[in-house]
């Protein structure tokens, strides 16, 4: 009995060039020491009017993405301790920016979603995060700024795809 042949590999994935991952490397340190410079981090606060330290925004913004979570399943998704993401918590709930609900798939136990004030308050700060991108980019071409947006989009999809498969995905990586 003759085996038949195997098939042929398809297309070996493409490794990206070093040169071209250090620069990627060096723009998005860029991007994130402007988003969590002092500076911009006071600006947001004033613009807003909402003085949130970046670990809450970063799970506020989590719960805006994400949907209702359970606190194990947030501080798994986010790979931190359940005692650092309920310490957050309790400073979310003190502000009513999230509450704790019954669970649909488990009476006993809870979930954690953010709340129409948190959905506000994050607005808010979105609002003043773009107040101070449009002082950065005055005089930019719209077209330029919107390839721009495509393209972090499309890192931002490429990171994902990478940590889920992974194992350590999630809406917030």
């Amino acid at each position: 009995m003759a085996s038949s042949p195997a098939p042929a590999p398809g297309p070996a994935p493409r490794t990206p060039p070093p040169a071209e991952l250090a620069r990627l490397e060096v723009a998005l340190s860029a991007v994130v020491r402007w988003s969590e410079s002092k500076y911009t981090r006071a600006e947001v606060a004033r613009r807003s009017g909402c003085d949130i330290p970046p670990s809450a925004l970063r799970l506020l913004e989590h719960f805006d993405v994400a949907g209702a979570m359970r606190v194990s399943d947030i501080a798994e998704c986010l790979r931190i301790d359940i005692s650092t993401v309920s310490l957050q918590l309790r400073r979310l709930k003190a502000d009513r920016l999230v509450s704790r609900l019954p669970d649909p798939a488990d009476a006993r136990s809870g979930v954690i979603a953010i709340t129409a004030h948190g959905r506000d308050t994050l607005a808010r700060v979105r609002a003043a995060r773009c107040e101070l991108l449009a002082d950065a980019f005055t005089g930019a071409a719209p077209e330029d700024l919107g390839r721009a947006a495509d393209t972090l989009l499309g890192v931002q999809d490429h990171m994902l795809a990478a940590a889920t498969e992974a194992g350590y995905g999630g809406p917030s990586v």
